[in-house]
C-alpha cells in the first residue's frame, strides 16, 4: 500500500521491509560514523491518529472503549515484558550528511510506540480479515491513511526506533554464520511467534538516572546491553532505582576492547521501515571473528527472556551458528521471518564480500 502511495519506498531485496534513499547512508558505513544528538522537545501530538487509533480497540464497558492500545493489551493480553519505561524519540536523521550521519532523539515512553504501531497492525489485520490475500481500500486503514504519503512522518507522530543487529562469527578462511532469536508468544509485546535479529531491542536509557540520557543515548551501547541479555540471559538493564551500567565491566569491557583490536567490526546500513506497524529499525551488522566471538559468549544460553536462541549446533557450549549463504537464508521459514531479519539477511549476502573480508584490510 505505502509502496503504492510512495513510489521513492522500496523493498529489501525483495523482502517487505522498506526504505528509500533518505533512509540509508550512501555506502556501508562503521557504525562509529554515526553521530547521535539531542534535542529537548516534546512529542508530536497527533489528533487525528489517536481518534483513528480508537476504533479498533475493544470495549472496556458496554458502553466506552478502551482509550488506548497499550490499556487493552494490559488488561485483556498483557505480556512477561511490558512496561512503559523512558525511550529514545526520533526527531531527525541525516543520512547523507556530509561529516557522517547524523540522528537527533528527544523524549518518549515505550508505551507510545504500543499505542501507535500494534493499533495500525490491528486495524489492517481487521481489514484484511476476510480477504486476506487483497489489498484493502484506504477507508478500512484510517490509520495507514493518514501516513499513507509519508509513513515515516518523524514530525507527525511518535517514531521510537530499534536497532536490528545480524551477528556473524567469522571463520579464519572467511566463511560466515548467523544467529536469530524466537520470539516466544506471550513473552514480548511486538513480533510474538517470529524469528527476528539477534540482538535487538529499543534505544532506550538503562537507568532511571538522570545522567542516563546523555550517557546511553548511544547505538553501541544499546546493542551491547542486548547482547547480554540475549546472548548471555542477564536480566534487563532497568536501573529503577537510578544505576547506572558500568560499561567498564565484562561483557561490555571485552566487547569494547574487540571492537578497539579489530576482531569485531559493527557496520550501518541505514533504516527501515517495517510495513504491518510502521516501526522503524535501525540496521546493523556485526561481525566477530570466531575465537572473538567464542570468548566473549563462552556461556550462551539458549533461551531467555524473550525466546530462544537460534544458534545452530553446540559443542561444548560453543554455538556456530547457521552458513550464511543463500540455500541457508532461502530455507527459513519466510512467513516466520521479522522484515528486520529478513531485510538484514539479504543486505549481508549482498554485502558478504565486505562483511566478511580480512580484518587486517579493514583496519587498513
Amino acid at each position: 500500500m505505502h509502496v503504492l502511495a510512495r513510489p521513492a519506498l522500496e523493498r529489501i531485496g525483495g523482502t517487505s521491509l522498506l526504505w528509500e534513499e533518505s533512509m540509508r547512508p550512501p555506502a556501508l558505513l562503521p557504525l562509529s560514523a554515526v553521530t547521535l544528538e539531542w534535542q529537548d522537545t516534546p512529542p508530536p501530538v497527533n489528533l487525528p491518529l489517536l481518534r483513528a487509533a480508537r476504533r479498533c480497540l475493544p470495549k472496556e464497558s458496554k458502553t466506552n472503549r478502551y482509550q488506548r492500545y497499550s490499556l487493552a493489551m494490559g488488561v485483556l493480553a498483557r505480556p512477561t515484558l511490558f512496561e512503559d519505561r523512558p525511550s529514545f524519540r526520533l526527531v531527525q536523521a541525516d543520512w547523507s550528511h556530509p561529516e557522517g550521519p547524523r540522528l537527533v532523539f528527544g523524549s518518549g515512553q515505550y508505551f507510545d510506540l504500543i499505542d501507535q504501531n500494534e493499533a495500525v497492525a490491528h486495524e489492517l489485520a481487521v481489514a484484511t480479515r476476510r480477504t486476506p490475500e487483497k489489498r484493502p481500500p484506504w477507508r478500512a486503514t484510517p490509520m495507514r491513511r493518514l501516513l499513507a504519503e509519508d509513513p515515516l512522518s518523524l514530525g507527525k507522530r511518535v517514531v521510537l526506533p530499534a536497532v536490528g543487529t545480524l551477528t556473524l562469527r567469522r571463520t579464519p578462511d572467511g566463511q560466515g554464520t548467523f544467529f536469530l532469536l524466537y520470539r516466544e508468544a506471550g513473552k514480548v509485546a511486538t513480533g510474538e511467534g517470529t524469528y527476528g535479529p539477534l540482538p535487538a531491542g529499543m534505544v532506550q536509557p538503562a537507568s532511571f538516572s538522570p545522567l542516563a540520557h546523555r550517557q546511553d543515548l548511544d547505538l553501541w551501547r544499546t546493542i551491547m546491553r542486548e547482547y547480554n541479555e540475549e546472548l548471555l540471559g542477564a536480566p534487563e538493564a532497568k536501573g529503577d532505582a537510578g544505576t547506572e551500567v558500568d560499561y567498564g565491566q565484562p561483557p561490555y569491557s571485552s566487547l569494547n576492547d574487540a571492537l578497539a583490536d579489530g576482531s569485531l567490526r559493527v557496520w550501518c546500513l541505514g533504516m527501515a521501515l517495517e510495513p504491518l506497524n510502521l516501526a522503524v529499525c535501525i540496521l546493523t551488522v556485526a561481525v566477530f571473528e570466531a575465537d572473538t566471538f567464542d570468548t566473549i559468549f563462552a556461556e550462551a544460553v539458549e533461551r531467555n527472556d524473550e525466546g530462544l536462541v537460534i544458534s545452530g549446533s553446540r559443542s561444548n557450549g560453543t554455538i556456530t551458528g547457521l552458513p550464511l549463504d543463500d540455500a541457508s537464508v532461502n530455507d527459513l521459514p519466510s512467513s516466520r521471518l521479522s522484515s528486520p531479519a529478513a531485510g538484514l539477511l539479504r543486505l549481508a549476502l549482498q554485502h558478504r564480500d565486505v562483511l566478511l573480508s580480512d580484518p587486517h584490510s579493514f583496519q587498513a
